[in-house]
């Protein structure tokens, strides 16, 4: 599933993840030759998607609008968006 596929709505807060998530990807800006080959993280960061912001930092990330957002993401987040199978 290609993450454009996803509106912000589909991918809002989901109760079954804890609050306190940590990050193991770094999905870097769009800007990239391949945008969906993550990173490992190798520090402490909280994942992206239980930020309080997080339906702007996805539509600013998959919409290609602002080149420096980039996406810090546990591994079962990034499944669930689409971004790793």
């Amino acid at each position: 599933m290609s993450p454009s596929n996803q509106s912000p709505q589909a991918v809002s807060k989901d109760a079954s993840f804890p609050q306190n998530c940590r990050a193991e990807l770094l999905f870097y800006a769009q800007t990239r030759t391949d945008p969906f080959e993550p990173t490992k993280v190798l520090g402490e960061y909280p994942c992206d998607y239980t930020r309080e912001d997080w339906e702007r930092r996805w539509t600013e990330w998959d919409s290609h609008r602002n080149p420096y957002v980039h996406l810090f993401l546990c591994r079962e987040h990034a499944r669930k968006l689409g971004l790793i199978v």
